[in-house]
């Protein structure tokens, strides 16, 4: 499964992709809730997000919201 992980603290972020790279899963990463928007806006986009609640640019809820909104039909 191919899983987007966005946290905007280095170590928390880190630690999930090895963990679930080492499950099996391929892993994107973001460091702000601007670039994980855009990560799963992308073509071939994560079917799976895990996303930090609190971060720069766009917080996790907000990415919520917006894959309701925009993504809902996809």
């Amino acid at each position: 499964m191919k899983i987007l992980v966005a946290d905007d603290d280095p170590g928390c972020l880190w630690a999930l992709e090895r963990l679930l790279r080492t499950s099996g899963h391929e892993v994107v990463t973001a460091s702000d809730g601007a670039a994980a928007w855009a990560a799963l806006k992308a073509p071939g986009a994560p079917t799976f997000a895990l996303l930090d609640w609190v971060m720069p640019e766009m917080s996790g809820e907000e990415i919520c919201r917006r894959v309701r909104v925009e993504l809902s039909d996809v």
